[in-house]
């Protein structure tokens, strides 16, 4: 069984993914500024971040605003209206509010946002406190997004996150005492020795937390990190692939059954919470990427940013953009992209919107795949309802294959 609901490499799989589509909603955008200091890198962590330092933080933060300003004169950027600012990383929450308004006013100087623009910052708990959290809340940040991954402190050791259990609730707690009403738990399953009934006590706590958002991943034993050493070592074991499925299938009833929408692969949110910036990417809606290894997409057209911070600050200080590779997306590519993408969402693929587009049938031109997938033993992987194709929640759990299918 393919099992593909991942975790480390999954925001920049989407990334990746999202820049081949052809949709645009030519009037809307986002902006995502990747901040790659962390205090600690964690184990399973193949994001691009380094250690953080004081000195290097301010000089990124001067090109940071510098790459910004490299985009006033762009044909899409510098007309569209920003929906959404998104600080990811490596740990953003390492900023104080002055950097972070530092660069608000640098994109409120240069584009064009509405004024009920969704700004989420990513943060780890023990990066927190509650006077930090009411700074970020009065300069206009107004979603966050926790990094918790357990509630479980021998799972957080396993993952070597610097945290605890405590830290996290408090966090959440801190919070809702700050201001803010759009707070998103992210937790990891399949966590090496994690038992079911284990993954089924974090989900609880946090639906006890009350949080607007919830996103849940599969542990990815991604190659060249430490945690992949210690499974090749054989001093972790990687969880079984049924158990992944029974993890996640478990997690959608749950979380359904509580009142969180099932809205993306991995995402379940309040009804009107689902994440603006996130779902820009899975729409195809066009975005900016600043800082290293940051992606951006416009009009089929995709770039992304050099991986390493001294690379950045030297490519910037000759005023040059920081890009590493830019490319046009294929009509073939971009066909199967929008199924892919469309795929990941609950509601699927909308045939008479794919047709609108590429002028074909979904139903004809990929009647072979359709057929496979409806005689795949012992599963229904999709329904067909409304002029919408939408994968079942054991089609989600296989939608790596199910997209094979498609190529």
């Amino acid at each position: 069984m393919v099992f593909s609901v991942r975790f480390s490499v999954f925001r920049c799989l989407i990334l990746r993914l999202a820049a081949l589509g052809v949709i645009q909603v030519m009037d809307k955008a986002g902006v995502y500024i990747h901040i790659p200091f962390c205090t600690q890198k964690c184990n399973y962590c193949d994001f691009y971040s380094i250690k953080t330092d004081s000195t290097l933080v301010e000089n990124f933060l001067d090109a940071a605003i510098r790459e910004l300003s490299f985009y006033s004169d762009h044909p899409v950027f510098s007309k569209v209206e920003f929906v959404s600012i998104y600080l990811g990383g490596g740990t953003p929450s390492l900023l104080t509010s002055n950097q972070i308004s530092r660069l608000l006013e640098q994109i409120k100087k240069q584009f064009h946002f509405t004024a009920n623009i969704e700004f989420t910052i990513e943060a780890n708990p023990e990066s927190l406190s509650l006077a930090k959290l009411k700074q970020y809340h009065k300069i206009g940040v107004n979603r966050l997004s926790l990094g918790v991954q357990s509630f479980n402190d021998l799972e957080l050791n396993r993952l070597s996150r610097i945290h605890d259990s405590n830290q996290a609730i408090r966090s959440v707690e801190w919070a809702y005492q700050a201001g803010f009403d759009n707070v998103s738990i992210d937790l990891i399953f399949a966590i090496p020795g994690q038992t079911q009934a284990q993954w089924k006590s974090n989900l609880l706590q946090a639906i006890e937390l009350k949080p607007q958002h919830l996103s849940t991943y599969c542990l990815t034993i991604a190659p060249g990190t430490p945690l992949e050493k210690k499974v090749i070592n054989g001093q972790e074991e990687k969880a079984f692939e049924e158990t992944e499925r029974k993890m996640y299938l478990s997690t959608i009833e749950i979380l359904s059954e509580h009142g969180f929408y099932f809205y993306e692969i991995s995402n379940f949110a309040k009804d009107g919470y689902e994440c603006r910036h996130n779902k820009m990417y899975w729409n195809l809606s066009p975005y900016l990427g600043i800082g290293p290894s940051a992606h951006s997409y416009w009009e089929n057209q995709r770039q992304w940013n050099v991986c390493n911070v001294d690379k950045y600050l030297e490519l910037i200080k000759n005023k040059k953009r920081p890009v590493a590779e830019f490319e046009n997306i294929s009509a073939d590519q971009q066909k199967l992209e929008f199924i892919f993408l469309s795929l990941r969402k609950s509601t699927g693929i909308d045939v008479q919107k794919f047709y609108s587009i590429f002028q074909i049938s979904f139903l004809d031109v990929y009647n072979n795949a359709i057929k496979k997938l409806e005689s795949y033993p012992g599963a229904r992987l999709f329904t067909f309802d409304n002029n919408h194709f939408q994968l079942t929640a054991e089609g989600f759990v296989l939608y790596n294959e199910v997209c094979s299918f498609f190529v």
